[in-house]
């Protein structure tokens, strides 16, 4: 029987919402807003007044992604060049809208690519690319985008995962940055999207016109995503209440994968199983609304870039460690859950959950994007070597330094233990 003092108070998934949030929300639940107020909020706040940038706000980056793929009403069979991991639903907007997504390689230690792939994969059918940072990690893609830019491509960023504030320095080069207010992103609203358009005023009101035949999404629907997500942000935000409730389930209900209650309780859509699009053509309800606006007003960057220094403490004592943190040599690196590849991930977690320690498999539905099929591209299998072993840690914003170091030091540990009873690993 573990005790309770050998566990740490924290899970790898963390909800980054506050309960003062949720209580100056709920008057919007009881009459009408005027959305557009809330927009030009947001736009005050991200945009400081520049003119050739508009923002939109969507139910999620699906949404969004979707909205400009119509706008922009590419032919069928068009190529969209792609960073190779993504969730599948990212991939499955591209095809759906009649696109070919290309995958290149995406190197470990900058989860980015470099502008020769890019310029390897250009065809005459090539309409734009799309570059996904993932895990925090923004590597700097200035070169591939104005490569893109000379070639008249359209160029996305996809940074559902690498929100830093909402007023944070974006290339202007780019045409289409989206991001991710979802329960687990940091900075959460429980969902919704906030997208910046660039240099485009005509496809912005294509968007827009095309967003205004949607219905909104239903403000029951907003409500019990809220209450689902409550009882794990109980759990995961309470170091007391994380500890003891872990320490319960581990000694008195070994069997019940809770990790599992955790993840289900925050995915975010219900697909229409007819049609998948439509599960995500849907205006934002007023009380997402509200929230997002009251999120990037109350957003306390200084906080955030405290907290990342703590975990890039982790990051430095895990590659002493010999081991390697995807996006390490990122220069202005953050972190949207922890990731460290790991020669045998399944025994590492047992062993660690075992110690106390909080460690995730299955906690993000990101995965390998495959080549498209019958085509002559190459399976990105550099990417999937190490992103089978990814195993995820018990570290986040709201991981104090002691902890984290401990983490650490066990997960280098643990490794060091495995390979001398295992030399092949």
């Amino acid at each position: 029987m573990i005790k309770a003092d050998q566990i740490v108070p924290y899970s790898a998934l963390y909800i980054d919402m506050q309960y003062r949030h949720l209580f100056n929300t709920l008057w919007s639940y009881l009459k009408p807003i005027d959305q557009d107020k809330y927009i030009q909020q947001i736009e005050e706040i991200w945009l400081g007044g520049l003119k050739n940038q508009k923002i939109l706000v969507t139910l999620c980056v699906r949404a969004s992604t979707d909205l400009v793929l119509q706008a922009l009403n590419w032919p069928p069979g068009s190529e969209v060049i792609i960073t190779g991991i993504n969730i599948p639903d990212m991939v499955q907007v591209l095809r759906l809208n009649g696109l070919i997504p290309v995958p290149i390689e995406v190197d470990p230690h900058t989860l980015g690519c470099t502008l020769d792939q890019f310029k390897q994969f250009y065809t005459e059918k090539t309409k734009g690319i799309m570059i996904s940072y993932v895990f925090g990690a923004k590597f700097d893609a200035s070169e591939i985008i104005d490569w893109a830019k000379s070639k008249g491509l359209f160029i996305m960023e996809d940074e559902a995962e690498s929100f830093s504030a909402p007023n944070a320095k974006l290339n202007p080069n780019v045409d289409f940055s989206t991001f991710s207010f979802g329960s687990i992103k940091t900075c959460s609203a429980f969902g919704g999207s906030i997208s910046v358009i660039r240099n485009n005023e005509a496809l912005y009101r294509k968007m827009k016109a095309i967003q205004e035949t949607y219905p909104k999404w239903s403000q029951r629907n907003y409500f019990k995503r809220t209450l689902k997500n409550l009882i794990p942000m109980i759990l995961l935000n309470s170091r007391t209440i994380n500890r003891s409730s872990r320490w319960i389930f581990i000694n008195f209900f070994p069997n019940w994968d809770y990790k599992e209650f955790v993840v289900n309780s925050i995915r975010g859509f219900q697909k229409n199983p007819d049609d998948i699009l439509q599960t995500y053509r849907f205006r934002v309800p007023d009380p997402m609304m509200v929230m997002l606006a009251l999120r990037m007003k109350t957003f306390d960057t200084d906080q955030f870039n405290i907290s990342i220094s703590r975990q890039l403490v982790g990051q430095s004592i895990l590659k002493k460690g010999g081991l390697l943190v995807p996006g390490h040599a990122v220069e202005d690196r953050k972190f949207w859950l922890y990731p460290v590849v790991v020669p045998d991930p399944e025994t590492t977690y047992k062993v660690l959950n075992s110690r106390g320690i909080d460690a995730y498999m299955g906690v993000t539905q990101l995965d390998i994007v495959e080549s498209p099929i019958g085509s002559s591209y190459q399976y990105p299998n550099s990417t999937l070597a190490y992103f089978k072993n990814i195993l995820y840690l018990p570290i986040h914003q709201n991981a104090d330094l002691k902890s984290i170091q401990r983490i650490c030091k066990e997960v280098i540990e643990v490794v060091e233990m495995l390979k001398s009873q295992h030399p092949k690993l």
